[in-house]
This record gives structure tokens, C-alpha cells and sequence, in this order.
């Protein structure tokens, strides 16, 4: 359920629904930040107000449509990342970009292009790419676990990211649950430093391996540009599933390990 997560998005502009490396703000702003908070209120006032119903994301994205199609500006750039890009899928969302002369432009949007497109070439049915990280003088590839005849849940995360603490228990609990000769599960340490990195594992309990120091390696990768995100790897290394999340975790590795 993401309702909470859009409602964080909104009033904060330039948050999304989970832990950003940067946000970016368009070069040419006619806009003022408070125009553009005094715009987004509305929007904010009639997300809160849906009813929890599993429907969430359905009418959160109907509410972004409409409002982007009254505001082709810096708000609706805001909307467009923090909302749309999370409750539609990315060749949808690409072209509904493409189809607007002013989001087609703007600089923004064109920038979130290029991740968009990396997500639909690592997207589920697709062949893993490789990456590799070096730390103390080893270097760890993606190749070292993924394609290795496992299925591998790979979390791409960081210490300082309050989302993807929260999910550590969830993976450690599929771990734990279905570690053995088909199932492994794999942290990249992403955009952090590896001394916070290993005192997080510490105070955590991590007990699953993990790639430290992957930095942009991993995102640049799978085009991701807000963590926790969770991956699924067939054995062959093909990818099952993205964005995983809670109940979903167990439920995507439960049904692959039938």
C-alpha cells in the first residue's frame, strides 16, 4: 500500500516514495516554490482523503493525470516524479511524457528519461546486467551470486535510508526462511560509505553477504533512483520481479520456489 508514501510525496514536493541520491529541480522555474506548494495543496488535501481500499495507486494516478493536464509547468514536473512515475508503468509513463511538448522539454523530465529507459531495459523478463564494486582491494561482481543456478533477491540499499531499514527484517525473515541451494538473498550497498554501511549490518543483524561500496554502480545499472529497491533474479539471471516490497517479497519468492 503506497497511499502513505504519496502523501509524503506531495507535501514535500520533491520526495518520492522512498530515499533519493538527489532531487533536481528544473533550470527555468516560472514558478515559486510557494506557487508551486500553493498548487499542490489541493492535490495533497484529496490524496489524504481516499479511502484505503487497495485502490490506492489507481486513484492517485487519476489525480496526477488530472492535475498535470491543468498544469503544464514546474508543479506538474513535481507531480510527474514524485507520483506518476510510481503508480504507472515506464513505457506508459514515457510516452505520456513524449506526448506533451512542454515535458518533452523540459530538462527535468528529460534527465528522468534516461533512467526511465534504463528501468525498461532491466525490466522483468529481461537478462541481468553486471556491475561490479571494489572494496579493500576486492572486487564483487553481480556475476559472483546472480546467474549461478539461485534464484537471488538483490536489495539495493543504504544505511542512512529509513525505508530501507525497514524492510531489512522482511528480507532477513525470507532469508532465513528459504536460504539453501535455491535461494540466496544479496545487499548492495548503494550511495553510502562503507563504514556506516558495516555498522548498519552490525546493528541490523544482517546475516545474508553483501556488496559494500557499490556507490552508483548498481543504480546507474537498473536505472534506479530511489531506494530500497528490490530485485528478483531467476537462476539464469534473468529478472522476475522489481520494486518489492513488504508482504510482496515473500509472497514473489514463495511462488518461484514452488
Amino acid at each position: 500500500m503506497k497511499k502513505i508514501f504519496a502523501l509524503v510525496a506531495v507535501l514535500a514536493m520533491l520526495t518520492t516514495i522512498s530515499c533519493n541520491q538527489a532531487a533536481t529541480k528544473p533550470e527555468h522555474v516560472a514558478l515559486s516554490d510557494s506557487a508551486i506548494e500553493a498548487k499542490l495543496q489541493p492535490l495533497y488535501e484529496k490524496i489524504q482523503n481516499l479511502p484505503e481500499d487497495g485502490n490506492e495507486d489507481k486513484a492517485i494516478k487519476q489525480l496526477a493525470l488530472d492535475f498535470i493536464k491543468d498544469n503544464e509547468n514546474e508543479a506538474g514536473v513535481y507531480v510527474i516524479q514524485s507520483l506518476l512515475a510510481f503508480t504507472m508503468p515506464v513505457e506508459e509513463l514515457i510516452e505520456f511524457v513524449d506526448g506533451n511538448e512542454y515535458f518533452k522539454n523540459d530538462s527535468t523530465i528529460i534527465e528522468a528519461k534516461k533512467t526511465w529507459n534504463v528501468q525498461l531495459e532491466t525490466g522483468e523478463g529481461k537478462m541481468f546486467k553486471d556491475f561490479e564494486t571494489e572494496y579493500e582491494g576486492k572486487v564483487t561482481k553481480l556475476s559472483d551470486y546472480v546467474g549461478k543456478g539461485k534464484y537471488v533477491l538483490v536489495d539495493f540499499w543504504a544505511s542512512w535510508c529509513g525505508p530501507c531499514r525497514m524492510e531489512i527484517p522482511n528480507l532477513i525473515a525470507v532469508y532465513n526462511k528459504y536460504k539453501g541451494e535455491k535461494f540466496e538473498v544479496l545487499g548492495v550497498a548503494t550511495w553510502d560509505e562503507p563504514d556506516a554501511t558495516k555498522q548498519a549490518i552490525e546493528e541490523l543483524g544482517i546475516p545474508y553477504p553483501q556488496m559494500l561500496n557499490a556507490q552508483k554502480a548498481g543504480s546507474d545499472a537498473y536505472g534506479i533512483s530511489g531506494i530500497p529497491q528490490i530485485i528478483l533474479f531467476a537462476p539464469d539471471g534473468k529478472i522476475v520481479k522489481r520494486d518489492l516490497r513488504g508482504e510482496e517479497i515473500e509472497k514473489a519468492v514463495a511462488d518461484v520456489l514452488k
